[in-house]
C-alpha cells in the first residue's frame, strides 16, 4: 500500500468527546472542562487553538486564505439550531487560529438515547443499583471507534471541512492506512517534518467534575469529584484502537 495515497475523504468534525481536532496554542492541545450536576444537566466548556506552524501549513493544503478562520463558527451556529438534546450558551473566535465555545446538556441521559447525535455505544449512561456492600452508582461511558467516528467527531462541528479532509484521517476511510503508513503521509505530503513534532503534542486535555465523589475510572486519573484524561490527536486520526473513557460515581 502506497502510503502517500488519497484516502476516501468523508466530512468530519470536531467531537465529544470532541473531542476532537482543536489544538491549544501553549501546549497544542484543546481543553475541554465538563461538570455535570446531580439532575444530570451538564455544562461543557471548549478552548481551542492552533499553533502557528501547524496553521499556517493547514492553510497551505487546504487552500484556505492566511486571513480566514480555520473554525468555522456560522456554520457551528448553525448545526446546532435544530438539537435540543444539546446546545450552544456562548461562543467567541477571538482570532483566525482559536475558537472558545461552551456548551449545554440539559439532561446526558436524554443525550445518550438522542440517535439523531449520538449513535448506539458512543456515549453511555447506566445505573448501578446498590448492594449489601456498596451504594448505588452512575456511569458515564464514552467509546470512539471507526464505526461511530463521523457521529463521534460531528457532535462538536466548527472546524473548517476543506481542513478536516485535508488531514485525511484513516479513521473514516474505508480502507484505511496503517498508523505508520499515515505518519509517513503526514511527515512527506500533508504536514511536513518541519510542522510533526507540534502535531506530536496536539490532543484534547478532559477534566471532568462529577456530581459526587467518584468512585473508579478508566481512561485517566482522579480524585475526588475530578476525573482527568487526555487524547492523542493521532489516535483520534487514526482510531486503530478504540478510544475509551468510563467514570463511576455514587448517585
Amino acid at each position: 500500500m502506497n502510503p502517500t495515497r488519497n484516502p476516501v475523504l468523508r466530512f468530519f468534525a470536531l467531537s465529544l468527546t470532541a473531542l476532537g481536532l482543536a489544538l491549544s496554542a501553549l501546549s497544542c492541545s484543546a481543553k475541554l472542562d465538563a461538570t455535570v450536576r446531580n439532575d444530570l444537566s451538564a455544562r461543557i466548556a471548549l478552548n481551542m487553538e492552533v499553533p502557528g506552524v501547524l496553521g499556517e501549513r493547514m492553510r497551505q493544503i487546504s487552500n484556505i486564505p492566511q486571513s480566514s478562520p480555520l473554525f468555522d463558527a456560522p456554520r457551528l451556529r448553525k448545526e446546532f439550531l435544530g438539537r435540543k438534546s444539546i446546545n450552544i450558551v456562548d461562543l467567541s473566535v477571538s482570532t483566525p487560529d482559536s475558537m472558545f465555545s461552551t456548551l449545554y446538556i440539559p439532561n446526558l441521559e436524554v443525550l445518550s438515547n438522542d440517535r439523531s447525535v449520538a449513535p448506539e455505544g458512543l456515549l453511555t449512561l447506566r445505573s448501578i443499583p446498590a448492594s449489601a456492600s456498596s451504594p448505588a452508582y452512575r456511569e458515564l461511558g464514552i467509546k470512539i471507534d471507526r464505526q461511530n467516528a463521523a457521529a463521534a467527531f460531528n457532535l462538536f462541528p466548527g472546524v473548517d471541512k476543506t481542513l478536516l479532509a485535508s488531514l485525511g484521517p484513516p479513521a473514516l476511510d474505508k480502507d484505511p492506512l496503517t498508523a505508520q503508513e499515515y505518519r509517513m503521509n503526514l511527515e512527506q505530503v500533508i504536514i511536513g517534518k518541519r510542522a510533526m513534532s507540534a502535531f506530536d503534542l496536539c490532543g484534547v486535555d478532559i477534566s471532568f467534575s462529577a456530581p459526587k465523589p467518584i468512585h473508579a475510572a478508566s481512561g485517566g486519573t482522579f480524585q475526588g469529584q475530578v476525573f482527568k484524561g487526555r487524547i492523542g490527536l493521532f489516535d483520534l486520526l487514526t482510531l486503530e484502537k478504540p478510544v475509551t473513557l468510563s467514570i463511576r460515581w455514587v448517585e
